[in-house]
């Protein structure tokens, strides 16, 4: 299996599609799990190979969604090493560390509610690696973190995270009040329904279709 190296962490790839099959996204690479994205990886990828299977399987174009997959796949592999990559370099530094950690953070619980709402395209590619806006500079922030990181570059990240997370922040994060504890409140995602494209009712209805009961009032 070929080694695809982003900085200080590796991913290890297979080949990841051919003729009327795929494997899954913890099939096809293995990420450090520091974040415990390989969950979240694979169940994207049993979503895109399930449209595939529905709308392409018995079509003349199977072998060009498979493909597609192979190559969003590879890339999301990737984009996660590159993320891991930072966190382990940063490990002795804990502001900058948890900084880094609300990129994953904020891209997660705002893909997740994006999902649940029937809005997917808010939110492309695993870290929203495809977002406009977000997805380009996110690489750069894990760019930046590779080789010594001297006190400009480290100023600089910890002002920009904050900044680059706030049109996806739904989760109140980057609060220094809370001291980098963060508990599920459903006042946190009603306060940003408008960056879901949705209203505080939608919003409520949703979390009460999940369980957590947070009607607005």
């Amino acid at each position: 299996m070929p080694a695809i190296r982003s900085s200080t962490q590796t991913c290890v790839r297979a080949e990841i599609c051919g003729p009327n099959w795929a494997l899954l996204p913890s099939a096809a690479g293995f990420v450090d799990p520091l974040l415990s994205t390989g969950f979240p990886l694979t169940l994207l990828g049993v979503s895109r190979l399930a449209r595939i299977i529905e709308d392409r399987w018995q079509g003349a174009d199977c072998a060009t969604g498979l493909t597609d997959y192979a190559r969003l796949t590879a890339t999301e592999l990737d984009t996660t090493a590159a993320l891991v990559g930072a966190l382990y370099r940063s490990m002795d530094d804990p502001p900058l560390f948890n900084a880094l950690t609300q990129l994953y953070l904020a891209a997660a619980s705002y893909a997740e509610s994006a999902r649940r709402l029937g809005r997917p395209e808010l939110a492309p590619g695993f870290l929203l690696h495809a977002r406009p806006g977000f997805g380009e500079q996110l690489q750069r922030c894990l760019t930046a973190t590779q080789g010594v990181i001297n006190p400009k570059t480290r100023s600089e990240l910890l002002a920009k995270i904050p900044l680059l997370i706030e049109p996806i922040n739904v989760a109140g994060l980057a609060n220094p009040a809370r001291r980098n504890w963060y508990p599920a409140r459903a006042e946190d995602l009603l306060d940003a329904a408008g960056k879901l494209e949705a209203t505080p009712d939608e919003i409520g209805k949703m979390l009460a279709a999940c369980g957590f009961n947070a009607q607005p009032a």
